[in-house]
C-alpha cells in the first residue's frame, strides 16, 4: 500500500494507503452516536480516475449500512458505527460479507480478516471530510516502539492491530495531532439526501 502525498487528497488515495484492520473494534457501546447528517449518498469531491460513491442507510440500533461503489461497479457492504472519543468523531467499518469476488470494492479486500477499519470524521457538513491512518507514520512508529500497541506484521508489510479496544482508543487520542496517526482528510460531497417515508 503506497502513501500518496497530494495537496488535495481524495478518498480513493486514502483507501489505498490507510486501511489497517484491527481484530477489535475501536469503540465501546457507550461511545456510539447516531447522526442523521451522515445518511444519504456521498461522492468524491475532486475529479478522479477512481471515483468513489458511499451510501449510508440506517441500520440496526445506532448502526449504519454503508455501501461503497468504486470504478467498474465494484461494490462492498459494511456495518458502520459512528462514535465519539472526547470531541472527535470516527467511523468503525467492518465488512458485512467478505467474498473473493472480482466485482468487490477494494475497501472490502483491505479488511479480509475481516477487520475493523477506522476512519476519522473531521466534518459532517456541508461536505464529509474523512481521514484514514497514515500507514508510513504508523509503520515507523511501531517499528521504533513495538510495545506501544499490540499488532502483527503480515506479509508485504501489512499491519494487523491486535490491541484491546481500550488500548486502541488511548492510542488514537494520544496521536491524533497533525502529522501523526491520520492523513490529511479527503472530502466527499453530498450526491443525494436520504429518502424519508
Amino acid at each position: 500500500m503506497k502513501t500518496r502525498n497530494l495537496i488535495i487528497p481524495v478518498v480513493t488515495a486514502l483507501l489505498l494507503s490507510g486501511c489497517i484492520p484491527s481484530v477489535n473494534p475501536f469503540y465501546t457501546k457507550e461511545d456510539i452516536v447516531f447522526d442523521p447528517r451522515l445518511l444519504g449518498e456521498w461522492q468524491t469531491k475532486e475529479p478522479s480516475d477512481e471515483p468513489q460513491l458511499w451510501k449510508f442507510e440506517k441500520g440496526d440500533d445506532k448502526a449504519y449500512k454503508l455501501t461503497v461503489t468504486e470504478k467498474d461497479s465494484k461494490r462492498g457492504e459494511f456495518n458502520a458505527h459512528l462514535f465519539k472519543l472526547k470531541q472527535e468523531f470516527f467511523l468503525d467499518l467492518i465488512p458485512s460479507n467478505c467474498e473473493y469476488a472480482t466485482n468487490q470494492a477494494d475497501l472490502v479486500a483491505f479488511a479480509m480478516y475481516p477487520g475493523h477499519l477506522l476512519v476519522r470524521v473531521s466534518q459532517l457538513e456541508p461536505g464529509l471530510k474523512l481521514a484514514f491512518f497514515d500507514f508510513e507514520w504508523l509503520k515507523k512508529h511501531l517499528e521504533a516502539n513495538p510495545k506501544t500497541l499490540a499488532h502483527q506484521v503480515e506479509q508485504k508489510d501489512r499491519i494487523l492491530l491486535t490491541a484491546s479496544t481500550r488500548d486502541l482508543k488511548r492510542f488514537v487520542l494520544k496521536h491524533i495531532g497533525e502529522g501523526e496517526l491520520f492523513q490529511k482528510p479527503g472530502e466527499m460531497v453530498r450526491r443525494s439526501n436520504p429518502v424519508t417515508p
